[in-house]
């Protein structure tokens, strides 16, 4: 029981820094929850085979809440397309789904190897401020755009939102459109993500208890009610003028590639 609570208390204070962050800054805490729970399961004794299926299994659980009072926020204040959300949803599950089944299938190592490419690349996004010039022929790629977005996010155990305001600006959406809708389309990529993880997962060998297949669910609720508080919090931080929040954007954004080079250095010098 007290290794139990241990993990709890871990997990708690991870829980209510990526909150924070997302209150912050609107981002996704894939970047620091992955890599917890990576170092928890670790810990715990699960097999390395299983451990980075677990930690990418459980992050899109953790952000369920979130992505779904996110949505009704921005349906509400109308700062959203309907028009490519309802174009793009389709694409986001199926990816998911495959995203998952891929995931189940892959080593553990390969798996941890995209993530940390895949960090590394978010964290060079967030740092440059990259903001495409509007082109009118990427509103033809809306299905494969969603397709592989759906897939990467699901593989990785992130929201994929920063990728999705890319292309959405990228087709010509004003940017708080872009934000909005962004925001809403990761409802159905960790919707879906947690949904098959649990069912892949649901006879793998070697799951730590109270695992509904790939999801830990001490991790989900102990990452996900603290994260929920602390939103608030950094959101109301985040109005606050003699906040330096670009200079900590990219100070967290220098640290998301740190953690994705050291995953890589890590798994690729193996």
């Amino acid at each position: 029981m007290s290794n139990l609570l241990s993990i709890l208390l871990v997990l708690v204070c991870g829980g209510s820094l990526v909150g924070l962050l997302s209150g912050l800054f609107g981002i996704g805490g894939a970047l620091i929850i992955v890599p917890l729970l990576n170092i928890l399961f670790t810990h715990m004794g699960i097999p390395e085979s299983m451990v980075q299926h677990l930690a990418v299994g459980t992050a899109p659980s953790t952000m369920l809440v979130t992505c779904f009072t996110t949505f009704l926020a921005h349906a509400r204040m109308g700062s959203m397309s309907w028009e490519a959300w309802k174009k793009m949803t389709p694409g986001i599950v199926a990816g998911s789904i495959c995203g998952a089944l891929l995931a189940h299938v892959i080593d553990g190592r390969t798996l941890e190897t995209l993530f940390g490419v895949i960090i590394v690349i978010m964290g060079i996004q967030m740092l440059v401020g990259f903001t495409p010039k509007p082109h009118a022929f990427m509103k033809k790629l809306y299905v494969p755009v969603s397709l592989f977005i759906g897939m990467l996010a699901s593989m990785t155990g992130v929201a994929g939102s920063l990728q999705l305001i890319i292309f959405l600006a990228w087709a010509g959406y004003a940017w708080c459109d872009c934000v909005g809708t962004s925001a809403a389309l990761t409802l159905p990529i960790t919707l879906t993500s947690t949904i098959s993880y649990m069912i892949v997962g649901w006879n793998a060998p070697s799951l730590p208890e109270y695992s509904l297949g790939y999801v830990y669910l001490p991790g989900t609720l102990a990452l996900m009610i603290p994260g929920m508080i602390m939103a608030v919090v950094g959101a109301k931080l985040a109005h606050w003028s003699n906040l330096p929040t670009g200079l900590l954007k990219r100070g967290f954004a220098l640290f998301g590639i740190g953690v994705g080079i050291s995953i890589l250095c890590r798994t690729l010098g193996a």
